[in-house]
């Protein structure tokens, strides 16, 4: 474990943790902007966290999963759009979509990866017979 990314990454999750709080007790005050970059502020926040946590327990032999972590990280991101945005009767959602087939493609990279990290397995056993 890295210490240099999993300090703060526990100090960003309890500044949250307490901002909830607060705003809960306080739902008088408010940001002087839209809400919409607010909830964009909120997704990038979440997704600062998520890869500070990632950071902290990444090992120098999971480099090849760097891609499928920025598609997860975007999958966050846009799955912490659709729970916070609301939209008007009629409007569609469209975040939701968006992180489901970012999830997808990160699972089908990383399945095709496991299957040829086997292949590759495999052909190295054979040559060293």
């Amino acid at each position: 474990m890295k210490k240099q990314f999993f300090i703060p990454a526990c100090l960003l999750a309890i500044a949250a943790i307490g901002f909830i709080l607060y705003a809960l007790e306080h739902p008088e005050l408010f940001f002087p902007w839209n809400a919409h970059i607010t909830y964009i502020l909120y997704g990038v926040y979440v997704d600062i966290v998520v890869l500070l946590f990632v950071l902290a327990f990444w090992k120098r032999t999971d480099r090849r999963y760097f891609l499928a972590v920025i598609l997860e990280l975007g999958a966050i991101f846009f799955l912490v759009q659709s729970i916070l945005t609301v939209f008007p009767e009629g409007e569609s959602n469209w975040y939701l979509p968006l992180a489901l087939g970012l999830n997808c493609m990160a699972l089908c990279l990383n399945a095709t990866r496991k299957k040829r990290s086997e292949k590759i397995n495999i052909s190295d056993e054979k040559q060293r017979e």
